[in-house]
């Protein structure tokens, strides 16, 4: 009787361990950043909600006119308890900058849309 592995069986063995690795290190990849992809939409919707919250309160700063607009930037909005404190920007780690801008303009539907600049 043999003790241990011939050197065929473990070339096979590490073969086998590349071609796994080939074959789940991309589709990690892939799915780490579409979680951050993700992340960053939610932060975002996060963002817009805040200015919406306040707009709700505070209608008088509404734009009135069609292509009027409005903002708020992040720190204000912070301070005045419609966002969470320390958001973090997941493409990076880092803090959003306290001076980014959150808006909403009219437009010509008289619809509302929202970005953050």
């Amino acid at each position: 009787m043999k003790n241990g592995f011939t050197l065929a069986e473990l070339i096979g063995v590490v073969a086998l361990l590349g071609i796994i690795a080939m074959i789940t290190v991309p589709a990690v990849d892939r799915s780490l950043n579409k979680g951050k992809s993700e992340l960053e939409d939610t932060q975002k919707a996060q963002l817009t909600k805040g200015i919406r919250d306040y707009l709700a309160e505070h209608p008088s700063d509404m734009p009135d006119n069609i292509g009027d607009k409005y903002c708020r930037n992040i720190g204000e909005l912070q301070s005045l308890g419609y966002l969470p404190e320390n958001l973090k920007n997941p493409k990076d780690g880092s803090d959003y900058s306290l001076t980014l801008e959150v808006c909403v303009v009219k437009s010509k539907d008289n619809n509302y849309t929202y970005s953050v600049e």
